[in-house]
């Protein structure tokens, strides 16, 4: 499951919280203004027939796709969990305080803009789709920062490349033919609070 990262320079407890608490609202409030103006974007282009501009995905999904997009994403994460257990591996978890939600939602939207979207055009197909869905995934997986060094960060990052795998699927597969990154979005904030409230319920979240 998530970690908390250490901050270097952090002369106290408290300090290292009011920063992790100013990065969670401020990577919050990132996502919502992407959130925002892709959806803006996505509007206007109903209205007028406009081709896709800045925003890539501006288009919208089937039903099916959203339901499949969020039941694999809590699939990864039962998964995930059930492993970590088995491993003993479950109380070796970080305690994450309550504020860092914020920081998973405005995760849920930029990192989605960012891999499923600037650097996944909606046309690619074939072997340069899987070349990208490997090398993003892996990239995606280091960005987070697991201490590969560790059972538990290992194990995390093995899941992470997991799930980026299965959010690229959720935009270039049939049920999402338009290749809307609405359903990426949605995933990934599932994936996201699920995670969380698994934490919550094992006892990880301090309020």
């Amino acid at each position: 499951m998530l970690r908390l990262a250490t901050v270097p320079g952090c002369s106290a407890f408290a300090d290292c919280m009011d920063l992790t608490a100013a990065k969670a609202l401020l990577y919050c409030a990132l996502g919502l203004f992407v959130l925002i103006a892709w959806a803006r974007e996505r509007r206007k282009r109903t209205i007028t027939g406009e081709p896709e501009k800045f925003w890539p995905g501006t288009t919208y999904a089937p039903a099916g796709a959203y339901f499949v997009a969020a039941a694999g994403a809590i699939l990864i994460t039962i998964t995930e969990a059930a492993v970590e257990k088995r491993t003993g591996l479950t109380d070796q978890q970080s305690v994450l305080p309550a504020i860092f939600i914020f920081q998973l939602l405005g995760a849920s939207i930029v990192e989605e803009m960012l891999f499923r979207g600037f650097v996944a055009p909606g046309e690619l197909f074939g072997r340069k789709l899987l070349a990208l869905m490997i090398v993003g995934s892996l990239v995606f997986a280091l960005i987070h920062n697991f201490d590969l060094s560790t059972p538990e960060g290992k194990l995390n990052a093995v899941f992470a490349f997991i799930t980026s795998l299965w959010l690229y699927v959720v935009r270039f597969n049939p049920l999402n033919p338009d290749r809307s990154l609405l359903p990426c979005f949605m995933a990934h904030t599932v994936r996201n609070l699920a995670v969380f409230g698994i934490k919550g319920a094992q006892g990880f979240i301090s309020w």
